[in-house]
């Protein structure tokens, strides 16, 4: 557990049948995938031991990532015998093994724990607000409400999630990177959850919106309007979601986020996994990261200039040869 009382999970899921990993990294392999992965947990775990916080990988398949581990870096794996039974062809397909995360942390004896993605860097010090939910046993999630609505739409999220029940939603939508509670609360998610996967998974083609995070977000909100108190951990400097692309949110520049805890980059695999031990620390990492953006933005930018001509050159091309 370490002395900041919290113990983190993070969930890799192998499946060489389906869609094991949502892939927005260039990999060349299923293997080169999950090692990408694996390497952003080790990142992860480095960054936590500094404050003296500790991470546990979840999997179905220890075997296969130890053969991965070529330095015999010391993390501990436990394997998981998953029952949930994940619709073949759906989208994030083993991001769904969170669900039945919930109730494996609900098993445990701690007094606090977290589930969160390996896609994150701990940049600073906990801060003394995450020290007193611990303290205080009170659960977090993190709210991406403002973020996912201009990509999907307000009224669309409201539509979809109502899908699943009666009640009527505000349309809260809880990133599937970050949650923490005790294990009383994640019994509570995991029961709220079994009462409307069903539901999900039979009718999955119905929905625009898929992943873990569509039955979390229902179910969180369905806990609030029950009396739960879940706070979000967005607004008190304990995590941030990043893109090093421009996406269609609004975005603060990375500056805004150098006083957080954990940072959140879902579309910088390869470079969480390229630091250097010195470089995960905090003036390190927010120099390094700030050159990154930079030149990924620039290529981004060069690439939407010249699509224009790389399909006129295309289209030549496919012409010439018919």
């Amino acid at each position: 557990m370490g002395r900041t009382g919290i113990t983190f999970y993070t969930l890799i899921h192998i499946s060489r049948d389906e869609q094991s990993i949502h892939n927005n990294a260039f990999v060349k392999s299923f293997k080169d995938q999950i090692n990408l992965y694996f390497s952003c947990a080790r990142q992860l775990h480095r960054s936590l031991k500094e404050m003296e916080t500790e991470l546990v990988i979840l999997t179905n398949d220890k075997a296969f990532l130890w053969d991965l581990n070529e330095t015999k870096y010391d993390i501990k794996i436990v394997q998981l015998d998953f029952i949930l039974k994940v619709p073949s062809g759906l989208k994030f397909y083993s991001a769904h093994y969170k669900l039945e995360v919930y109730n494996y942390l609900a098993s445990l004896t701690n007094e606090y724990v977290g589930l969160i993605d390996c896609d994150i860097v701990c940049v600073n010090n906990m801060p003394e607000s995450f020290h007193n939910a611990i303290f205080s046993k009170t659960p977090l999630y993190y709210d991406i409400t403002n973020q996912m609505a201009p990509a999907y739409g307000q009224e669309a999220m409201i539509a979809e999630k109502q899908k699943l029940g009666d009640r009527k939603s505000l349309g809260l939508w809880a990133g599937g990177e970050f949650i923490t509670g005790t294990p009383e609360f994640f019994k509570s998610l995991y029961l709220e959850v079994e009462g409307i996967k069903g539901e999900y998974f039979r009718n999955f083609n119905n929905f625009k919106i898929q992943g873990d995070e569509m039955l979390t977000s229902v179910a969180i909100e369905n806990m609030m309007n029950n009396g739960v108190n879940i706070m979000d951990a967005g607004h008190f400097s304990i995590i941030a979601r990043f893109w090093s692309y421009k996406p269609l949110h609004t975005q603060k520049a990375i500056v805004a986020y150098k006083n957080y805890f954990l940072l959140h980059l879902p579309s910088d695999k390869r470079f969480i996994a390229g630091l250097r031990e010195f470089e995960l620390k905090a003036d390190r990492f927010f120099s390094m990261y700030r050159n990154h953006v930079l030149k990924s933005r620039f290529f981004e930018s060069a690439i939407k200039r010249f699509k224009p001509y790389f399909k006129k050159a295309r289209k030549k091309l496919m012409d010439r040869n018919r």
